[in-house]
């Protein structure tokens, strides 16, 4: 969104305040009927408040002076009047100039607006023929939601991006802040429709604009300004280009920039009445009447004023402020009094900008509280947010220098009465902060005194429950020490047991394995690495392999890095025959259990090796001659059984020779 939504809500009451002038003289002229459909904006505008608040119905014929839907920003106009309009949940694709038939019902605000229920298109209408303004007009509120036409100087020009999901505005995305400077004051211009456009030529270009009307308002809907809502930029005409390219501008010193201000002001002085609420002699003061319409003085008057005094004020227009503000003013004090009672207010009325420069009372409990050479301040919270209440010295007035606040318990329950200050900022005047102003130490009323749990006490507590919990620490650590220490012996003697139990484990079970690979009679290879794998294995991965006494090597390669330390030994048969050299090499070879593992090793290799050589002797034996060592009956049988098997899968042929030597 590009304003905030409380702004949007607030303008859209308070663009619908034209004609209101009118008063009950517009209702009879337009003969604005009790309970029949309203048809006309004059019907519409002559309400009541609390006929507005009972809805209504209404049936109006109008044109679309501005639509953007998605923003909340939408006006019609018929002959009688401009009017701001609530769009529906999902309103139509639409744009200015659309004839449209609206049906809805009467909503009260500033003044009476409308709720459209249902939209019908009627045809492309014309745009309603300009009212010609002067910022005198606009700032009288005669022309809000009329489609007015305004000539002045384009002060400054920015582009702006916003959302494109609208409810069927046209435009690209992108829109233009304008500050027009006119005869009478700036405007701020919204303008919709930018395409093409370059913000840096219109700078000092005087233009004529074609746009809604409407005002900025503050919470208590005071007009502070005036703008303009622009369909597109073709509503435009610049009347005089500038003069130069702002780029073209000679560089200013910074410390020069003063100089180079020139002001004319013809503001007409204005006088109001009524009793003092806030007084700093010398600096500024705020005058409240009693219908709760206030206003903040600028003047150099130091005469002692007492609070409730009645005064007359008589200075010009302040624009700059947050919201009605008198500047250069010269008091007239009056002997009556008549006080103003405060109006209680909480912190969400207070912070959407409602009681500017008004005389309030908030109720909070003090979170903190400075005290500096020229104000005290306290800090209250009040639920989850907090708020600044000042009191403020100035240096020229000896006996208001002498007002400071006492020192109260943080924690303490009051209630704070002063003038609400709201800080406000952007081109909506949407309010950022605000503060209380207090007159006097008696502004603050305490209700109820801070809980003896308070922050000090607590922390003397704190620091008597933290020595008992030092010395029993102290002493918890001791015993704990003496424990962890006996712990770690008896999990030490645990963990080496069952690391053991572990690997003794282990062993028997890949010794059972390599057993039973030996009886199947596994190739003699493979069974070598089960048994140098199981050694690696009981050595936490230390490299190993065994020499035989052949002259083969099986098992891994020593690391060169490690080729210096080896543990070997020697593999004998049962008959006392060397079979070959066991192996394990790296820095950890001579482990602590590296013998009784190489032993188990060493006893399987042997058994492995004359396993395999018992049965390559004894198939040996079944298929040769012990005399000749010539191949038997049973190795020619098995021979042609197989070149048999072989010819008769492949479809082809073998053949027998047999050959009889006599006297063999």
């Amino acid at each position: 969104m590009r304003k905030p939504i409380q702004t949007l809500l607030t303008l859209a009451g308070l663009m619908a305040a034209s004609l209101y002038s009118a008063g009950a003289a517009g209702a009879a002229l337009h003969g604005a009927p009790n309970g029949e459909t309203l048809t006309t904006v004059a019907q519409i505008r002559a309400l009541s408040p609390a006929q507005a608040a009972q809805g209504m119905p209404v049936e109006l014929h109008a044109v679309i002076t501005y639509y953007d839907a998605t923003e909340g920003q939408v006006f019609v106009q018929d002959s009688t009047g401009g009017i701001f309009v609530f769009m529906p949940a999902h309103p139509p694709r639409l744009q200015a100039g659309d004839a449209v038939l609206l049906r809805g019902k009467t909503t009260p605000s500033f003044d009476t607006n409308l709720q459209v229920s249902s939209v019908r298109l009627q045809g492309k209408g014309q745009l309603p023929k300009p009212v010609a303004a002067t910022w005198t007009d606009l700032m009288r509120r005669g022309l809000d939601c009329r489609y007015a036409t305004l000539t002045g100087i384009v002060r400054s020009a920015t582009r702006q991006y916003a959302n494109t999901s609208d409810g069927g505005a046209t435009g690209t995305g992108e829109y233009l802040m304008l500050d027009l400077q006119m005869e009478g004051g700036p405007v701020l211009v919204h303008m919709e429709g930018v395409a093409g456009v370059n913000p840096e030529a219109l700078l000092n270009s005087k233009v004529r604009m074609e746009g809604v009307a409407g005002g900025i308002f503050d919470g208590k809907f005071q007009r502070t300004g005036v703008e303009l809502w622009m369909s597109s930029a073709k509503y435009m005409q610049v009347l005089k280009p500038s003069p130069t390219r702002v780029a073209d501008l000679p560089l200013t010193p910074i410390s020069t920039i003063l100089s180079h201000s020139y002001v004319k002001d013809e503001s007409q002085q204005v006088r109001v009445r009524g009793s003092v609420t806030f007084y700093q002699p010398g600096l500024q003061m705020v005058v409240e009447t009693p219908r709760r319409s206030s206003v903040l003085v600028r003047s150099y008057f130091q005469s002692p004023l007492r609070m409730g005094q009645v005064v007359d004020v008589v200075g010009y227009p302040d624009m700059g402020q947050n919201s009605e503000a008198i500047t250069d003013a010269t008091v007239l004090s009056e002997s009556k009094i008549e006080p103003i009672k405060p109006v209680a207010v909480d912190w969400d009325a207070a912070m959407k900008g409602q009681n500017p420069y008004d005389l309030v009372s908030m109720v909070g409990v003090v979170a903190a509280q400075i005290h500096e050479e020229h104000q005290d301040t306290l800090v209250i919270r009040t639920g989850t947010h907090a708020f600044s209440a000042v009191l403020r010295r100035t240096v020229w007035n000896q006996n208001f220098d002498r007002l400071t606040l006492p020192r109260y318990a943080v924690g303490s329950r009051v209630r704070v009465t002063g003038v609400c200050f709201v800080h406000s900022g952007g081109p909506w005047n949407t309010p950022l902060w605000f503060e209380l102003e207090m007159n006097s130490p008696g502004d603050v009323v305490v209700l109820a005194s801070a809980s003896w749990w308070n922050v000090q006490h607590l922390l003397y507590v704190s620091a008597a429950l933290v020595l008992l919990m030092l010395g029993a620490l102290l002493w918890v650590l001791l015993l704990k020490s003496k424990v962890r220490r006996q712990a770690e012996q008896i999990r030490l003697r645990m963990e080496d047991e069952v690391a053991r139990d572990r690997r003794t484990a282990m062993l028997e079970k890949e010794r059972g394995k390599v057993l039973e690979a030996i009886n199947i009679m596994d190739d003699l290879d493979a069974v070598l690495r089960m048994i140098l794998h199981l050694i690696a294995s009981q050595l936490e991965g230390q490299a190993c392999w065994c020499e035989l006494a052949d002259g083969k090597r099986v098992g891994v390669d020593a690391p060169k890095e490690a080729s210096a330390v080896q543990a070997r030994r020697d593999i004998f048969k049962g008959s006392g025959e060397r079979l070959g050299t066991l192996v394990v090499a790296g820095a950890d070879a001579y482990h602590s259990h590296a013998g009784e593992v190489m032993e188990i090793g060493a006893s399987l290799i042997a058994l492995a090796i004359d396993r395999q050589g018992m049965y390559e002797t004894l198939v040996h034996r079944s298929q040769y001659d012990q005399l000749t060592n010539a191949a038997n009956r049973f190795l020619l049988e098995s021979r042609l059984d197989e070149a048999l098997s072989q010819a008769g899968r492949s479809g082809g042929r073998c053949g027998l020779v047999y050959i009889d030597l006599d006297h063999f």
